[in-house]
């Protein structure tokens, strides 16, 4: 019977587990000699597709909630989770909490693609007021560009010159 009992034990002792890991689409790029190209998208957000999943049992919150986001993005066939909510059980153990999460947002699809270069051609032949108004309303990604000493205030940038 003890020979029974040890062989068990060593059985379940030894098979695997499996494990998986989730993350995102972001990346820090650690080599120094490395260069990224920044994209700027515009994302169509799909309000009647709404997305729902639910994350196994983790050790950790961070680890449902990427979990849960993975399972929206692959199961619902979209690019991004537009206006995430998220829900979070956890249980305590005897040793450490678990902890799962439930997602629910709506389907997002990545559009238009585009370097800052094409995204400032596209207000080429605006004002500098007109192109700080746009800055205000999309970001900061072109400012590399407008800033330059020549221009005064009301003059046409010409974004082809280098």
């Amino acid at each position: 019977m003890k020979k029974i009992l040890f062989v068990a034990l060593c059985a379940v002792a030894l098979s695997s587990c499996t494990m998986y890991q989730y993350t995102g689409r972001d990346a820090a790029i650690n080599r120094q000699n490395m260069q990224a190209t920044a994209t700027i998208v515009d994302v169509r957000a799909d309000f009647t597709k709404r997305v729902n999943a639910t994350s196994n049992w983790h050790p950790s919150r961070e680890e449902a909630m990427a979990e849960c986001k993975y399972l929206a993005i692959t199961t619902g066939n979209i690019d991004i989770v537009v206006d995430p909510i998220y829900q979070i059980q956890y249980r305590p153990h005897k040793m450490r909490k678990k902890y799962r999460a439930t997602l629910t947002g709506f389907g997002g699809y990545y559009m238009n693609p585009r370097t800052p270069l094409e995204d400032m051609n596209q207000v080429k032949d605006f004002t500098r007021e007109q192109i700080e108004n746009y800055l205000l309303m999309h970001g900061t990604e072109i400012l590399p560009y407008l800033y330059q000493p020549q221009f005064g205030e009301g003059d046409v940038i010409n974004i082809n010159q280098k």
